[in-house]
């Protein structure tokens, strides 16, 4: 049988195994490397997906990666261009060219990938993982993204819309795909990225770009969104045919990363927030205004493909821009299709999946859906794991005792730590790596927030919910289950996952996704009416846990009641360290 290895070697860098058209296993960097949104080329990942197929690199017949690395003219005249006109970003941009070129000041954490090595790419998998022969592809990055998204749905036809910071030359691509065929209606060129306009104003606000953007999206709802058509005026302009403009000078993503801004900003919406000043009024409106100008240009780009191919009543949505979940949300709402998918990596690492798809001769789709890619630890991994962090290790329970003492422990309000089978693929926890509480509670936020996941007190947890009780809790037509679609919540009985809007980031979860999970869930509705639970990941300021030792860790460092792994149900008072 032959083995595809998928690569994405920059930001939110990962691996992914196929064997023939089966997918092995799919691992982002940082689960392993413990460094969020780990962008250093993924050897740890490569290494992971190796071992758990049992094979090494020789036996790999194909190498599929999510970029083209010679269609770089674009970004060159672009970055040449700033580096002549715009102070404000040149010493962001000599930054990333002495990383590329590996000359860059010392540093305690890895290197971030480089499109150089893309073009010694052989070397580098030799050097570290042994010889290679595997036959090396080079994948456009939208259409990476594109090809892991379009696989979650056996769908005839629909639109793929792919944005993010920016591929090789395109920032936003949008697709018509019929029967296998393919259309480009639009491709919306570097630097006009709808990805770089958030991340600036996310670090504008003080939060720390390229992670903190879902902090502003959380923001968002607590605000009026009086700058939008200022915004639209002066930094995304509408242009005809689903088109949209950046006005770089104003809106510079690369000195942005540098901590500076154009004096232009400041003028309309006032000065930069410091990272650790108090959120003020105007703070939380211009988040209003970001979000609602992000939602009107990703609605003038699709409603140009809508006009185009009117037929086409289903959506795909990948990149780094698919992970704004309230802007997927609405435009559900908004009626212009009758459903929405984005998959659950829709980032840079999911294009380590898609690049394989590529590749792979008649692709087997539905292997590439549940979100659980990661290793299957045994029992017996699980079982020494805990022996070496409590004084009398609890025996393993059988599933129904486990399902039925979390599930009461759940409903006295007991805040539970859950690692359950393969970790996720994705930056969301469905279920297998959550800390996990009663979503009636509505107290409840302000511990999790404070005590325990130790982040701003506005940031919404999410319900998990299963699949046949959802359409009594909100307003969603479709199932959601990677977590990536807001939708209103149907009466107040789930305060706690309930955002000030009245929206919720909905996961469903059905029984062949994910048993154990499904029977929890449905057990904690049977015994109190809300068949949903208060989920959010599993992680104190880290990537989310992966293995049994890091889940056992954070649950000794976390103030967590108790942590369910595998069979087996441990306390506090059953560590060694409590």
């Amino acid at each position: 049988m032959s083995y595809t290895l998928g690569l994405a070697t920059m930001d939110n860098s990962a691996a992914a195994l196929f064997q023939g058209n089966r997918l092995v296993a799919a691992i982002e960097e940082e689960r392993l490397s413990r460094i969020k949104n780990d962008g250093s080329f993924p050897h740890l990942a490569i290494s992971e997906v190796l071992d758990i197929a049992g094979i090494r690199l020789s036996n790999v017949d194909t190498i599929a990666v999510y970029w083209k690395p010679w269609q770089l003219d674009t970004r060159v005249s672009g970055t040449l261009r700033k580096l002549a006109t715009a102070p404000l970003a040149r010493a962001a941009i000599l930054a990333r060219l002495q990383d590329m070129a590996g000359t860059g000041p010392a540093r305690n954490d890895p290197p971030p990938g480089s499109w150089r090595d893309l073009f010694r790419l052989r070397k580098i998998l030799t050097k570290h993982h042994g010889p290679t022969s595997a036959h090396l592809h080079f994948i456009d990055h939208h259409h990476s993204h594109q090809l892991y998204g379009e696989a979650m749905r056996d769908w005839n036809g629909c639109l793929s819309l792919s944005y993010d910071g920016g591929g090789e030359r395109n920032s936003t691509v949008l697709t018509a795909v019929r029967d296998g065929r393919r259309q480009v209606v639009t491709c919306h060129r570097w630097p006009n990225s709808l990805g770089h306009y958030y991340a600036t104003f996310t670090g504008y606000l003080g939060f720390k770009m390229l992670e903190g953007e879902y902090k502003l999206m959380g923001l968002a709802p607590y605000g009026k969104p009086r700058w939008r058509d200022t915004i639209l005026t002066e930094v995304l302009q509408l242009e005809p045919e689903g088109r949209y403009r950046l006005n770089t000078t104003i809106c510079d993503y690369h000195a942005a990363l540098q901590g500076r801004f154009h004096p232009r900003l400041k003028e309309l919406f006032g000065p930069p927030r410091a990272p650790d000043a108090p959120l003020t009024e105007e703070h939380i409106d211009l988040a209003t205004s970001l979000q609602a100008a992000f939602e009107a240009v990703q609605t003038h780009v699709l409603s140009y493909g809508k006009k185009r191919h009117p037929d086409l009543r289903r959506l795909v949505i990948s990149g780094g821009s698919a992970l704004n979940v309230t802007a997927n949300g609405r435009l559900l709402q908004a009626g212009m299709f009758d459903e929405i998918i984005i998959p659950p990596a829709p980032h840079d690492a999911g294009c380590a999946v898609g690049a394989a798809l590529a590749v792979l001769p008649d692709a087997e789709k539905p292997s590439v859906r549940s979100p659980y890619q990661g290793r299957d630890y045994s029992a017996a991994e699980i079982a020494t794991a805990i022996a070496a962090h409590c004084r009398t290790p609890p025996p393993p329970l059988p599933e129904h005792q486990l399902i039925e003492t979390t599930a009461q422990m759940l409903t006295e309000g007991r805040l539970i730590a859950w690692f359950q089978g393969r970790a996720e693929f994705g930056p969301r926890a469905l279920g297998a790596r959550s800390f996990l509480a009663d979503p009636r509670r509505d107290e409840i936020r302000e511990k999790l927030n404070d005590k325990i996941k130790k982040r701003e007190l506005f940031r919404p947890f999410a319900p998990s919910v299963t699949e046949d009780g959802a359409p009594s809790l909100f307003a969603l037509d479709q199932p959601s289950p990677y977590m990536n679609i807001v939708a209103d919540v149907i009466g107040t009985s789930i305060p706690a996952v309930t955002h000030v809007d009245g929206t919720a980031r909905v996961h469903t979860v059905s029984r062949d996704a994910h048993a154990r999970y499904h029977a929890l869930i449905a057990r904690f509705g049977e015994l109190t009416g809300v068949p949903a639970l208060l989920n959010t990941s599993f992680n104190i300021q880290e990537p989310i846990v992966y293995s049994p030792e890091h889940a056992l860790r954070t649950f000794a460092a976390s103030g967590v009641d108790a942590l369910v792994i595998g069979d087996h149900v441990l306390t506090r008072e059953d560590l060694v360290c409590p």
